[in-house]
């Protein structure tokens, strides 16, 4: 990573998302304070228990139900947004429980995932914290007050039942039961469904690959066997708990990141009906911590390079930021194994960012990330946007920048850093505090 990653995408975007955040600031707000009234019947809305979402071709999503051990395919259609519209939506669980009819501590985020085309955030929403509580896909426009509810059983969409599913009667830690992992994360990728997770087998991590449209056919490899670096032992039981296909060294690998928490590469070629796969260990991440997502982001330094990382977010750490370039070498490396130095990575160049707080995490549009996040200062969940790049929020800190008196060096790193502080004020809703109405400049 160079030194100016987190200040480039200012540079280089400024002009034209200044001009669409000066757009939206009215519809900003008003998504801010409004929210439709509650359903009266959520009977066509509820399924058992969505808990994992993914895009696929022509904007299909596909929604995983754990409980019920299906996957839908959802036709969504959508309204181009073509501009950079920030995500302002603070205390969203209260909005979403206003619609839902239930109370904000009952709103339970399982996943989120942005429509590319209408930049609207999916949300797949438990409804409770009851064993046998229903779940609904909710979508929130970044500038429009309604709050939507996709209906998934209807005739946009198709699904199909997950052969050999995880047993309902193992149950981790007295109450969760091993069908709840049955589905951990799905992607799509040329022509087929991946599904993580459980199964009912003797090694209980799996992959399954599931054609799209589907058929009656699918198929399950036999086993997937990974070196946990920090147990120091091969390991065949817990499932892949986020994963993303990417191109490395010019071959289609899948990367899978695991509880605890290992990055594994595994070639696509090789995930095939009946296989015994090991998955090569790459990097560990740190131990005591799930992986929540992770995306591929493309950054620009000040001299106009341009970099893509591997963006990992996490349950109990910081992100990490790890360059494709490192993930490359990784991968054609011999990988992890044996007894490893405390607290070894296994890869150069991991940076952490300031992501504790986020719950969900995806790509908005080429500036911005949409996150859903708990916010630490009124224990509200927030949907909010935040440049990438940067990772961070500046109205969530007072600092040196927002007193008064404070005047940006002339040097290109001042004047470079005042230009994102002015972009991420306009983002956030604050563009009356920018340098140059402030008389800043």
């Amino acid at each position: 990573m160079k030194s100016g990653l987190f200040f480039s995408i200012a540079i280089v975007l400024a002009s034209s998302l200044i001009v669409a955040c000066n757009q939206s600031t009215g519809e900003v707000s008003v998504a801010q304070a409004a929210v439709s009234t509650a359903v009266t019947s959520m009977e066509k809305y509820e399924l058992n228990g969505a808990n994992t979402l993914a895009f696929g071709p022509d904007h299909i999503l596909f929604v995983g139900d754990s409980k019920a051990a299906k996957i839908h395919a959802v036709k969504t259609e959508a309204t181009e947004l073509k501009e950079p519209v920030p995500f302002n939506l603070e205390g969203v669980d209260i909005k979403l429980a206003e619609k839902l009819g239930i109370q904000p501590r009952d709103v339970i985020v399982n996943d989120m995932k942005i429509h590319a085309v209408s930049q609207e955030a999916y949300m797949a929403i438990r409804l409770g914290h009851q064993p046998d509580a229903k779940s609904v896909i909710a979508i929130v426009h970044p500038a429009m007050p309604e709050i939507r509810l996709l209906e998934v059983n209807s005739s946009n969409s198709t699904s199909i039942s997950i052969k050999n599913p995880a047993s309902p009667d193992l149950l981790f830690w007295k109450e969760t039961p091993a069908s709840a992992l049955t589905i951990t994360d799905i992607d799509y990728h040329d022509g087929f469904v991946y599904v993580a997770g459980l199964t009912n087998s003797e090694f209980a991590s799996t992959l399954r690959k599931i054609q799209y449209p589907f058929t009656d056919e699918q198929e399950s490899v036999n086993s997937i066997e990974i070196y946990h670096a920090v147990h120091t032992q091969n390991e065949t039981r817990a499932p892949i708990r986020s994963m993303l296909f990417s191109e490395l060294n010019g071959a289609s690998t899948l990367l899978a990141s695991y509880t605890c928490t290992p990055l594994v590469t595994i070639p696509t070629t090789e995930i095939k009906a009946g296989a015994a796969i090991t998955g090569k260990t790459i990097a560990e991440l740190g131990y005591g911590n799930t992986p929540i997502d992770m995306l591929v982001v493309t950054t620009q330094s000040f001299d106009g390079s341009i970099s893509k990382s591997l963006l990992v977010t996490n349950k109990n750490r910081g992100g990490n930021m790890i360059p494709l370039t490192s993930v490359e070498a990784g991968a054609s490396g011999k990988g992890m194994a044996g007894q490893q130095a405390m607290f070894a990575t296994g890869l150069e160049g991991i940076q952490q960012i300031p992501t504790a707080n986020v719950m969900q995490i995806d790509i908005q549009n080429p500036q911005m990330l949409g996150i859903v996040r708990r916010n630490i200062d009124t224990g509200d969940i927030d949907l909010v946007s935040e440049l990438t790049g940067s990772f961070l929020r500046l109205s969530d800190f007072i600092s040196e920048y927002d007193f008064p008196d404070y005047r940006y060096p002339d040097s290109q790193m001042g004047q470079g850093t005042r230009q994102y502080h002015d972009m991420a004020k306009q983002m956030e809703g604050y563009p009356d505090l920018t340098s140059e109405k402030m008389g800043r400049n």
